[in-house]
């Protein structure tokens, strides 16, 4: 295998005589990702979810403390994951029913309909039913998001308070928004 690299932030990676470009990700991620960039190597196939990952594991292993991000960070952060997630294969379906129950839930929030407790709960357990019930390749990018959405959720659990919710489903949404955005399929 031979990589020869470009000064554009690309490379080509020669591999059994077939030649394979790469986006280099460190240029697209960070503070403030690049999401046209992001989004024209997904579409190209220049970035993968293992050049992604170290960009992801960041963000999976700071998600217990999601309540202390700026919006700055938020946003940047759920743009990661969601290119990580196309990059996976997440299928916007395979959440569907969590990203239904946030959205009730907010609205409950909004409206002042009490206790959301019992909601989050059930985010959580659904999130890992919809994980466990997965095979195969679909899988991986089900326990990708559960591996994000989990330490959130559970730090809900402790504290339900509307202004904690509230960014937590804004995270989501823009997740969602930028899976869509960057390709992700129904």
């Amino acid at each position: 295998m031979k990589v020869v690299n470009y000064h554009s932030g690309y490379s080509r990676v020669r591999h059994s005589g077939r030649d394979f470009s790469r986006t280099d990700a460190s240029s697209l991620f960070g503070e403030s990702p690049d999401v046209l960039g992001i989004k024209t190597a997904l579409e190209k196939r220049t970035l993968d979810r293992n050049s992604i990952n170290p960009y992801f594991t960041r963000v999976a292993s700071e998600a217990g403390k999601f309540k202390e991000w700026s919006p700055e960070k938020r946003l940047a952060n759920a743009i990661t994951v969601a290119a990580y997630l196309v990059a996976q294969g997440l299928k916007t379906n395979q959440v569907r029913k969590i990203l239904e129950m946030a959205r009730t839930t907010e609205l409950k929030i909004k409206r002042g309909e009490g206790d959301v407790k019992d909601d989050i709960v059930k985010m959580r357990y659904l999130l890992a039913y919809t994980v466990g019930k997965a095979s195969g390749q679909s899988r991986y990018p089900l326990e990708a998001f559960h591996s994000v959405l989990d330490p959130m959720l559970e730090v809900l659990m402790r504290e339900p308070t509307s202004e904690n919710f509230g960014k937590f489903y804004d995270f989501l949404q823009a997740v969602v928004a930028y899976h869509r955005f960057f390709g992700g399929r129904e």
